[in-house]
Order: structure tokens, then C-alpha cells, then sequence
């Protein structure tokens, strides 16, 4: 994990400064309370609303439905506009596998699906076609037959959806033809994860692929590993270091300061929650404040919020319940 980029006991590639050595006591108390144990995380109810803000506010909200880490399985699915998979589709990413997924997926009422794949996914990395040479299928033939069934798949990539819809206020009196509108949301989504095994789409932690790559002006972000300091521990110990191991990407974390979409989703993680000061901490809002305020830079221009989702369907390590698709009012 490239760490190097945040506040030390998190970075301890250089030594501690003298402010840090006073704030140590108080930073060890605030790890030491990571949870041992992830809970199962439960979708609120009605759906998470954010605020409107640069659009007509007289128009309806725009429902996306979240998911991830589905690994071929066919969870129910709430209505809404778009649907959203942010990765790790199957479990062994074979031709079977994805083109099941994508069967489901493409069969959603949903107006607009957009996916992103995942380091299980390994059919839609290409550069996976030398790493597994065991396998039978013909990898670049299989994904050139692959049926999306009107599904769009992104990879470092972005994309702008057109969503129609009606201001109830301006409806004529005929109610099957009210004023047509639209609302448009930016869509940048990538797959690239940090080295954790041999799978697909892996980087070495410590590379910088994240600075300038997201588009501007992205309202949604989709990523499947996490930023750093996001729900990216779950107090596993790293080796016999004692150190707390840490999962995410301190460039990726830049970027999206750098951007500010109104939304993140991403696969890996234990939390969802808002960041409110530009930097989110596994170990709740009063560290996100005071990292934030101590250590680190803040946004040109006052606080942007955005929303972090953990989308993932599938239990983690030490989960014992499914999870729900999460669904937002955009």
C-alpha cells in the first residue's frame, strides 16, 4: 500500500516529526478501536438521498441501484434508473461465468446498467492472456462473443447518461404526455485494483496510476479496490510486524480530493459513509476531522461532500450475513 502519501503511525516510512510524536498516544487510541470483526452492512431504508445540487431541485431524484462482488450469484434487485456493478462478477472470471452475469444483469428493467470488472473477473483482462496459460478457452475469441445485451461496460473509461424525466409542476393537463426533461450524470469507472494475488487487473501498490486519470466533472466514480483511509482495514494484523494491514490507495484517495464526485462505489471495505472533510478514516468523523485539520491538504475552494458506498453483495472474510443492493436518490 502506498502510504508513504499519509500521516505516520498509517505511513512509517519516515520518521515520526515532533507534532506527530506528541499526537502518537492519541492516534494509536483512535487504531486501536478499528473493529476486530466486520458487521454486515445493511442498506438504509428508504434509500440515501443527496442533495440536489446544479440541477433543476424541482425535478425527481434519479435512482441508482449498487451492487458488487456478486461472485455468479442472482440477488434480488430493487427498481430504479440505473444499475451499477462495480466489479467481481464471477468467481473464477470464465467465459460461463461472465456471460451468466451479464444474461442476469441485461435482463434488469433497469434504463441504463454500467459495470466495471473486477480482480476475479480475469476473461476481461487481457493482459491476463499470458498469466494463465493453463487455460483451455480462447480468451481474446471469448470476449469478442461475449452478448452484453445492452449493458456498458467501462474500463478506465468514462461515460455520460442522458436520464428522462418529468417536473410535475409543468405537466400539461394530459397526463400521457407531460414535458419531457433530462438529467445528465457523468459515469468514470475503473477496475484497477493493488497487487493482492495473482488475478486480474492488479498494479503494484506502490505505482501511482490514479493522478489525473479520472475525468472532470464525474459525478460517479466506480473503482473496485478502496482509497486509502476508506473502511480499508478490518484490524488484520500484517505478518509479525503487529502493524495493522491496510488496503487501500493513498492516489487513488488524491484523485478523488483532486475531483470530487458526489459518489464513490467501490467493492473492498467495511463502511459507507460521507466525507465531509475531503479525507475518510475507518475509525469514524472526529478522526476524519482531525487527520484532516493536522495532516492533511485541504480542497481550493471549502468542504465538497462525497458519498462512499461499500456496494458489495457477497460476504467478506469474517461476515456470516449477504448483503442487500444499496440504492440511491441522485
Amino acid at each position: 500500500m502506498n502510504n508513504h502519501l499519509l500521516p505516520y503511525p498509517y505511513n512509517l516510512s519516515h520518521p515520526p516529526t515532533w507534532l506527530e510524536h506528541l499526537l502518537q498516544p492519541l492516534t494509536l487510541l483512535l487504531l486501536s478501536t478499528w473493529p476486530k470483526q466486520s458487521k454486515p452492512q445493511t442498506p438504509p431504508t428508504p434509500p440515501i438521498s443527496l442533495q440536489n445540487t446544479g440541477d433543476d431541485t424541482t425535478l425527481p431524484p434519479i435512482r441508482i441501484i449498487c451492487i458488487s462482488d456478486t461472485h455468479n450469484t442472482t440477488p434480488p434487485l430493487p427498481p430504479g434508473d440505473i444499475l451499477i456493478h462495480s466489479g467481481d462478477l464471477t468467481a473464477h472470471g470464465t467465459l460461463d461465468e461472465i456471460q451468466a452475469q451479464l444474461h442476469w444483469l441485461s435482463s434488469q428493467p433497469h434504463l441504463h446498467k454500467i459495470i466495471i470488472a473486477g480482480n476475479h473477473d480475469i476473461l476481461l483482462d487481457e493482459t491476463c492472456d499470458t498469466k494463465f496459460l493453463t487455460r483451455t478457452e480462447n480468451s481474446a475469441e471469448a470476449r469478442k462473443n461475449l452478448d452484453w445485451g445492452g449493458i456498458k461496460y467501462l474500463q478506465d473509461e468514462s461515460i455520460a447518461l442522458s436520464i428522462p424525466t418529468s417536473n410535475p409542476e409543468t405537466e400539461t393537463t394530459n397526463p400521457e404526455h407531460p414535458p419531457q426533461q433530462s438529467r445528465t450524470l457523468k459515469i468514470y469507472g475503473s477496475p484497477q485494483t493493488p497487487e493482492c494475488g495473482t488475478f486480474a487487473f492488479q498494479y503494484p501498490a506502490i505505482r501511482d496510476i490514479w493522478t489525473n486519470k479520472v475525468t472532470a466533472n464525474t459525478d460517479i466514480l466506480l473503482v473496485h479496490g478502496p482509497p486509502a483511509l476508506y473502511g480499508d482495514c478490518d484490524g488484520e494484523i500484517e505478518g509479525q510486524s503487529g502493524r495493522v494491514k491496510v488496503k487501500g490507495d493513498g492516489y487513488l484517495l488524491r484523485e478523488i480530493r483532486r475531483v470530487k464526485p458526489r459518489m464513490v462505489d467501490w467493492l473492498d471495505g467495511l463502511k459507507m459513509g460521507w466525507d465531509r472533510y475531503g479525507v475518510g478514516v475507518g475509525f469514524g468523523g472526529l478522526a476524519r476531522a482531525f487527520w484532516d485539520m493536522v495532516f492533511a491538504k485541504g480542497s481550493e475552494g471549502g468542504v465538497e461532500e462525497t458519498l462512499v458506498v461499500n456496494a458489495a453483495i457477497s460476504r467478506g472474510g469474517r461476515e456470516t450475513e449477504d448483503k442487500s443492493a444499496i440504492a440511491i436518490n441522485f
